[in-house]
C-alpha cells in the first residue's frame, strides 16, 4: 500500500494568515467607523429637517396668522437662569399653558416653582410644544452621534419641558426678545433656526468648560482649527467635526464651522458688534452675560435695547 501524504498549514503559514487578516481589519475598521458616523449625520440632518417641516406647518397662516414658529409664553422683562436642566430660562407660564401646580405634583424637576407657580421657560420648551402636539416624537430630537437618550415621559401632555439636557440633542433660535428676532416665516431664509447642541451649555449641576476666543482664528481658518467651537455631538467636546444646521427655508446641512448665515456669525454666540468681524465670529457665550446675551443680536448696533441686529442667529442650548 502507498502511504498518502497529508497536507496542512505550518505554524508560520498560519501566523502569516492571521497577520494578514489583522492587517485587513485594521484597515477596514476606521473606514467602517467613518461610514457609520456619516450615516448618523444623515439621520441627524433628517431629524432637523423633520422638525423644521413641523415648524413650518405650525406657522401656516391658516393655523397661525402671525406665521411664527413655536414660541413658549414668556415675560419680556424677565431675564434669569434656573431649573434642573440648566437651560436658558425666562418668564413664566401663562394661564393658557394649563395648571402649573398639577405639573409640579407630577415631576418638580420639569418646572421651577416661584410665587407665580411654574416660571421656568427655556428654548427647549419650543420643541416640547411640537412633541406635545404630536407633530414630532421624542426620538426625533436625539442626534444618533450624541449618546443622548429620548425623554422617558409616558404622558407627554402633562409636561412643559424635557426632563434633562441629556434628552435633547438640538438647540433652537432663542425666541425671547423682539418679534424681529423670534423664529418665524418672516425671517431671512439664510438664518439658522435649529442646530446640533452647541459647546456653551451647563452639564449637570456645573457649567462646562467653554471654548475661549482666539484672535488667530477667522472665517478663512481651516475647519479642524474650529473643532473646539463646534457642537460636541459629532466628535465630542472640544473635538467637534461640525454641526447640522437647519436654516429658515427648511433645509439642513452639515457645516464644518459654526459661522454661517446672513452675517456669517457664530450660531452659538450672541453677536455683540455687527460691524466688527470678531464680534460676529466670537460674540458672547450665552452664560457669560445673560443680561447682554438674552436674545439674538442684542445691543450689537449700539448700547440701547433697541439697537439690535435682526439677522443674528443664537442657537441654544
Amino acid at each position: 500500500m502507498k502511504r498518502r501524504r497529508v497536507f496542512g498549514f505550518t505554524l508560520i503559514e498560519l501566523l502569516v494568515v492571521v497577520a494578514i487578516i489583522a492587517l485587513l481589519i485594521s484597515i477596514l475598521l476606521p473606514s467602517l467607523s467613518r461610514a457609520r458616523e456619516l450615516s448618523k449625520r444623515l439621520v441627524c440632518a433628517s431629524n432637523l429637517s423633520g422638525a423644521g417641516k413641523a415648524c413650518k406647518i405650525y406657522s401656516s397662516p391658516m393655523i397661525n396668522p402671525e406665521e411664527v414658529w413655536p414660541i413658549p409664553a414668556f415675560n419680556l422683562t424677565a431675564r434669569r437662569t434656573s431649573g434642573g436642566t440648566g437651560i436658558l430660562y425666562a418668564g413664566e407660564i401663562s394661564d393658557d399653558d394649563g395648571d402649573p401646580d398639577a405639573v409640579l405634583e407630577q415631576d418638580p424637576s420639569r418646572v421651577t416653582p416661584s410665587d407665580e407657580g411654574a416660571s421656568a421657560l427655556s428654548t427647549t420648551r419650543a420643541l416640547w410644544m411640537l412633541i406635545r402636539a404630536g407633530d414630532i416624537q421624542v426620538k426625533q430630537v436625539i442626534c444618533p452621534s450624541s449618546g443622548d437618550s429620548p425623554d422617558p415621559a409616558d404622558e407627554i401632555d402633562i409636561y412643559y419641558d424635557f426632563q434633562a439636557i441629556e434628552h435633547i440633542s438640538y438647540g433652537y433660535q432663542v425666541p425671547f426678545g423682539p418679534n424681529q428676532t423670534r423664529p418665524s416665516e418672516n425671517l431671512d431664509t439664510r438664518m439658522g433656526m435649529m442646530a446640533d447642541r452647541g459647546p456653551y451649555y451647563p452639564v449637570g449641576s456645573s457649567v462646562a468648560d467653554s471654548p475661549e476666543s482666539d484672535d488667530g482664528l477667522d472665517e478663512n481658518s481651516a475647519p479642524p482649527e474650529w473643532k473646539a467651537f463646534n457642537s460636541p455631538n459629532h466628535g465630542g467636546r472640544g473635538a467637534g467635526e461640525g454641526q447640522n444646521v437647519l436654516f429658515q427655508d427648511g433645509h439642513a446641512t452639515f457645516e464644518r464651522k459654526p459661522i454661517v448665515g446672513v452675517d456669517q456669525d457664530n450660531v452659538y454666540t450672541n453677536m455683540y458688534n455687527m460691524q466688527n468681524s470678531e464680534g460676529r465670529w466670537w460674540g458672547r457665550a450665552p452664560q457669560d452675560d445673560i443680561a447682554q446675551c438674552w436674545f439674538p443680536g442684542e445691543k450689537s448696533l449700539g448700547n440701547d435695547d433697541a439697537d439690535y441686529s435682526s439677522t443674528d442667529t443664537l442657537i441654544y442650548p
